[in-house]
């Protein structure tokens, strides 16, 4: 995982519309407690993921959105 100057994880975090406050800082909290230090996330709005979330922590990916749904279904159809 990626580290910031002041100790903190780096989580870039790929949505298809504005979190809120609450949302956030719910994200947050989840991030830390799985990353066991300090998380800065860095949100990216993203309509093309259609729903759901993307995020990056270094080299770790957790792909959540729709966009990547689908196109694994399309993956599977033409498999």
């Amino acid at each position: 995982m990626a580290a910031d100057q002041g100790g903190s994880e780096l989580a870039t975090v790929s949505v298809a519309a504005p979190l809120s406050a609450a949302q956030q800082e719910k994200l947050a909290g989840l991030l830390e407690q799985s990353a066991g230090r300090p998380v800065r996330v860095t949100t990216v709005v993203d309509p093309a993921l259609v729903g759901g979330v993307r995020i990056q922590i270094g080299d770790d990916v957790i792909d959540g959105s729709v966009r990547s749904r689908i196109e694994d279904l399309r993956l599977q159809l033409a498999g």
